[in-house]
This record gives structure tokens, C-alpha cells and sequence, in this order.
């Protein structure tokens, strides 16, 4: 539902872990000490949009996959803005906000508890949107932060004796719901030995008494695989139970999706990965009775998405699980290299741009990190102008756009407009690469927003390994 830019704060985030079992050593990073005067500006911007967000209190109301996407970053915000400040206040803000979701919770005819809402599966595939259902990515998503901070909570001194309790609470609730997903039949097994998460079919009755279609939710035929960014959510999910319980089993699940994952992505000779697709079948209940799939195969415009696998991809890594740094290293590549089919909103402040002139709305715009392996970016055409990226704005609603430009050697900075006709090439800046790549770093130092929708978890995961850093 939010497709995130490539200038966007989001990082892969399983390296600060409240652990009950051994796990792999964390693989060496290339990161380097962020200028201390940027660190203060940034944990200033962030506490001011955090601040603002929790005035919202959307853990008061959203439901089904809404929480997910308006709630689960303000939840990131919480547990990594303790986890680099270890300021308490951040731990109480992550307790209200669970308390309120939790007793917000509906007792479904299976006894499991849960979040229904219409619309919930997030596509319209088999009508699965029409269910007055559950949504696993949700579950997913939230409580891998709530489940991180529980884990601080019993096991860090500073904070078992006042939350200890609690994060107990917190930790049985969430086994639950991974037992709710487990009962429901919320994973298949593919045909390599892999796993996949589902949308399946089935609701509550509008007296939420009742289930529909609940019975043959498991029927041959029936079911939706995810997408890879859901999926990698999901695994991401499995990853901070194994992280807190050392429990073997979400190890299991977050192991064969990550499987399905590499399966997927294919090497190239110029040691990149040709982009894989957004969705693809998983098995035979993603075809339709006429052997078609049910949902379209290739790759998605919106890159956002693809920066969901790549975090998932480093996380998966970063836990010795099927991905090395030879694989590491090829997704670097293949982030620096162009891309066609951008999203318009991409456009970040500090890259280069490359813009072909237009009345009202440039028709092309090429742009890229300085310092990537594309230094430039391809020319918009004949007759293209040239300069950076000052700021960039995008209306979703509206699909329009403007991006203002500084070019050298002109006085006055020029806005030229977009919509979703504007044809536009970025380079994949995967942010969660940051601590791996010193030119990613420093990219992503340049032009990420600590006070915008991305900053609210990234930015204050980025000063926690800051802080890791000490006087490196």
C-alpha cells in the first residue's frame, strides 16, 4: 500500500537481538562514524516526527492490513528510538500503544483473537478482499517490534524488574498468533523444499459470529501466495521470534521462505541480479482452473517493493541463513546499476537529474546518486537539462508531482511537474545495503529524511548502530 522511495529511511534491522539461544556472529559491516553535528539534526528531526505521529494514536482504530502500514512504523520508531537513546520513555510509548491494539483484539469462532477488517487481504485476487478477515501481515509486521522490545524487557537489567511482566505478556500473545496462522494453514510448502505465506479465503459473518468460507479455505485451488515483499515481511517476523525464543520453528519458516527468495533471483555475467518478478506462483493454488495464474508475473514499477526483499535479503544474511556475502555483494551491484519504470516519487533530494523539458509535465526524468556506480545520470533526450535534485514532492491521490532542481550556473531553481505518465529511471539505492557499502552510506547519509514516513524506524535504527560504533 505504501510504496517507499528510493531516498527512503528503511533498513534491515535484526542486529540488535535479545537472544535466549547462540546465534551466527553478525557479518562485518564497512559502516563508518556519521559526522556527530548530522547526528544530532537527525535525532532531533526524528523525536519532532515521532512526536507527531503519536499524536495520531492510530493504534487507537486501524484494523485489518492498516495496521500494518500506519501503525507498524510508529511501533519501529518506538523500539529502536530506545534501543539508540535508551531513553524509557520510548518503552512506555511502545506499551500504550500495544495495550491499546491488544484490547481492541475480537474473539474470532476459533478462539483466536485478531484484527477483521474488509479489505484486509490487500488484493482483489479471488475476491479476497470482500472477507471480513484477519490479516497475517499485520500480526506480521507490528508485533516484530513489540516482540524485539519484549525481549529487551526480560532480559536487559535495566528494565526486567519494571517490564519484565510484561514482556512475558507480550511474547505469549504473539506465540498466539503465530499459532492462530499455524492452525489456519498460513504457510504452504513448495515444491523446492521452500515456504511461502498465504492469503487465504474465509471470514466472519457480519455478526462476527459466525465464520464464511472458512471450511474449504485449505481446498486445492484455494489460497493466495504472497508477493516477495509480504512474504519477506513475514520472515522478518519469524526471525525476531527466533532472535527472543531460540526456538527452532520460526528459524524453519523464515529458512525455507528465504529458500524461495534466492530460487527467484537469477545471477547475471556483470555480477548483478536481473530483477525479479513482484509475485510469481508458488505452487498449483496460484493458478486458476484453466492453468492461467491468478495474479500478473514481472517486475514492479514501484520500487519500494523491491526494498522490502532487499531487507529482507540482509536481515536473512545477517542471520547466516541462505543468502553469503557473495550474494551480499551482487545485490550492491545491482543496486547501483539504473532501472527503468520508476515511481515518480523517487526523485530525492542530493541526486542527479536529468530532465527532459516540457510544458506543465516533464515527460522523462533520469536520476541518480552521485557517487554510484552510474555517476550520472543517462540523458532525458535531446535537448535535456541537467542539475540536483533539491526536493521532491508527490501527491498519491492525485498522482502529481514536482521536483525543484538546482542547476549550475542558473540563478533561480526550476520546479518541473510529474505525473504518472512521467517516465522515470533511478538507480535502486537499497538503503538497508547502507551499512555494507561505504558509497551506500554515504548516499544514503546525503539524502534520507529522518522527519519523513520512512525516518520514523529507519532513522533511529541508523543512530543505534551509530552508537554501536562508539569513537570508530
Amino acid at each position: 500500500m505504501i510504496g517507499l522511495c528510493v531516498g527512503a529511511l528503511m533498513l534491515a534491522a535484526p542486529l540488535c537481538r535479545a537472544q535466549t539461544a547462540a546465534a551466527p556472529a553478525a557479518p562485518a559491516m564497512t559502516l563508518t562514524k556519521m559526522d556527530e553535528a548530522k547526528q544530532k539534526d537527525w535525532r532531533a528531526r526524528w523525536e519532532k516526527n515521532l512526536a507527531g505521529e503519536s499524536r495520531d494514536r492510530v493504534c487507537d482504530r486501524v484494523m485489518g492490513e492498516d495496521i500494518a502500514w500506519l501503525m507498524t512504523p510508529v511501533m519501529n520508531g518506538y523500539y529502536y528510538g530506545y534501543m539508540a537513546t535508551q531513553d524509557t520513555k520510548y518503552v512506555d510509548q511502545l506499551v500504550d500503544w500495544t495495550d491499546s491494539l491488544i484490547k481492541r483484539a475480537v474473539k474470532e469462532p476459533d478462539g483466536f483473537l485478531g484484527w477483521p477488517s474488509k479489505g484486509a487481504a490487500g488484493t482483489e485476487v479471488d475476491n479476497l478482499n470482500s472477507y471480513d478477515a484477519d490479516s497475517m501481515l499485520s500480526d506480521a509486521m507490528v508485533f516484530r517490534p513489540i516482540v524485539l522490545m519484549a525481549g529487551e524487557m526480560m532480559k536487559n537489567p535495566a528494565l526486567k524488574e519494571k517490564y519484565g511482566a510484561r514482556g512475558e505478556s507480550y511474547l505469549k500473545f504473539t506465540e498466539q498468533l503465530y499459532a492462530k496462522w499455524i492452525e489456519r494453514g498460513g504457510w504452504r510448502e513448495t515444491a523446492d523444499g521452500g515456504m511461502i505465506s498465504m492469503e487465504l479465503p474465509g471470514g466472519l459473518d457480519p455478526t462476527r459470529q459466525k465464520w464464511i468460507d472458512f471450511d474449504t479455505r485449505n481446498a486445492p485451488g484455494h489460497g493466495f501466495s504472497h508477493p516477495d515483499n509480504k512474504a519477506n515481511e513475514v520472515a522478518l517476523w519469524m526471525l525476531a521470534m527466533l532472535d527472543v525464543t531460540g526456538k527452532p520453528e520460526y528459524k524453519e519458516h523464515a529458512e525455507k521462505w528465504f529458500k524461495v527468495q534466492k530460487s527467484r533471483m537469477k545471477p547475471l555475467g556483470n555480477g548483478t541480479y536481473e530483477i525479479w518478478n513482484y509475485w510469481q506462483p508458488a505452487g498449483p493454488w496460484d493458478h486458476k482452473a484453466d492453468g492461467s495464474t491468478k495474479h500478473w508475473v514481472g517486475v514492479h514499477p514501484n520500487g519500494g517493493y523491491y526494498g522490502a526483499d532487499a531487507s529482507g535479503i540482509v536481515a536473512a544474511y545477517e542471520h547466516g541463513l541462505v543468502f553469503t556475502h557473495a550474494d551480499i555483494d551482487r545485490l550492491i551491484a545491482t543496486a547501483k546499476t539504473s532501472w527503468a519504470g520508476g515511481d515518480q516519487a523517487s526523485p530525492t533530494a542530493g541526486m542527479e537529474i536529468s530532465f527532459a523539458p516540457a510544458i506543465g509535465t516533464a515527460k522523462e526524468i533520469n536520476v541518480c546518486f552521485p557517487n554510484a556506480k552510474t555517476s550520472k545520470p543517462l540523458s532525458a533526450g535531446a535537448g535535456a537539462a541537467g542539475g540536483t535534485v533539491v526536493s521532491s514532492e508527490w501527491n498519491r491521490q492525485a498522482k502529481k508531482g514536482s521536483v525543484v532542481v538546482h542547476r549550475a550556473g542558473v540563478q533561480n531553481n526550476v520546479t518541473i511537474g510529474t505525473d504518472q505518465n512521467t517516465k522515470v529511471q533511478v538507480l535502486r539505492m537499497w538503503t538497508s545495503l547502507a551499512p555494507y557499502d561505504v558509497e551506500i552510506q554515504k548516499d544514503f547519509e546525503a539524502t534520507a529524511n529522518p522527519g519523513g514516513w520512512g525516518g520514523l524506524g529507519g532513522a533511529p535504527y541508523y543512530l543505534m548502530l551509530q552508537a554501536k560504533l562508539g569513537g570508530k
